[in-house]
């Protein structure tokens, strides 16, 4: 089964990217994330979106 969320760790190692570059993403807006937590979850089309 297919996962439909992703940590910030996870995003950072698909996109062969730091876990900082991710979090700067996010912050200025360029990657919609939601928080839980403390801790960030980006959706598996935000992903496809960066990857494009």
């Amino acid at each position: 089964m297919a996962k439909d969320y992703y940590s910030l760790t996870e995003v950072a190692q698909r996109l062969g990217i730091s876990r900082q570059a991710v979090h700067k993403r996010i912050k200025k807006n360029k990657l919609k994330a939601m928080k839980v937590g403390t801790t960030y979850i980006i959706g598996k089309e935000e992903i496809k979106k960066l990857k494009a």
